[in-house]
């Protein structure tokens, strides 16, 4: 058996790694790339969620940035798209980091090569963490699930519509069209 060294949130942050790495409590876990269909939901939400973040100055929306979760813990996650309210949003110098904070909206666009059990933990860890908003994305069920702090989770299909909750007052997109082809 080989022992690892932990690794630190700084020294992740200094490492000319190759691909996408996440840092789970000192682990560096690799990340598949995304494939098209994901990586093209993943830009049809960026942009349906910029343009309404952007146009109302809500803050920032952010993709495949670097989140270090928790103050305690060495665990830097990557979800496709994140959104960070504006009284929130990190300035100056710390701009140059990732960020030391837990973004307000984290949503996931589920992979053929995911795990349930994996996701099951990012989810969970992405709640402990005190994330109010996740959208997790199923192209192949074409099904968005909303988790919201304090609701019921709902599963959202093409004839529904996501909205923003508190977090995106007045966003409201329809299920359908973020997963509609060119």
């Amino acid at each position: 058996m080989v022992a690892t060294r932990q690794i630190t949130v700084e020294e992740f942050e200094t490492m000319p790694l190759e691909g996408r790495w996440e840092l789970i409590d000192g682990e560096l876990v690799e990340m598949s790339p995304a494939e098209e269909e994901r990586s093209n939901i993943s830009a049809t939400i960026v942009g349906f969620v910029w343009r309404h973040v952007r146009q109302h100055r809500l803050g920032r929306v952010d993709t495949e940035g670097g989140f270090a979760l928790f103050p305690d813990r060495e665990t830097v996650r990557i979800p496709d798209v994140a959104c960070v309210r504006a009284d929130r949003v990190p300035r100056g110098e710390a701009r140059k980091h990732f960020a030391r904070l837990a973004p307000d909206l984290a949503v996931e666009v589920l992979s053929p090569t995911d795990r349930t059990g994996e996701v099951v933990a990012k989810i969970e860890m992405y709640q402990e963490a005190g994330m109010p908003l996740i959208w997790l994305v199923d192209p192949e069920q074409a099904t968005i699930t909303v988790i919201a702090a304090g609701q019921s989770i709902r599963v959202l299909k093409a004839e529904d519509t996501l909205d923003g909750g508190d977090l995106l007052p007045g966003f409201t997109v329809p299920v359908a069209d973020i997963f509609a082809e060119a």
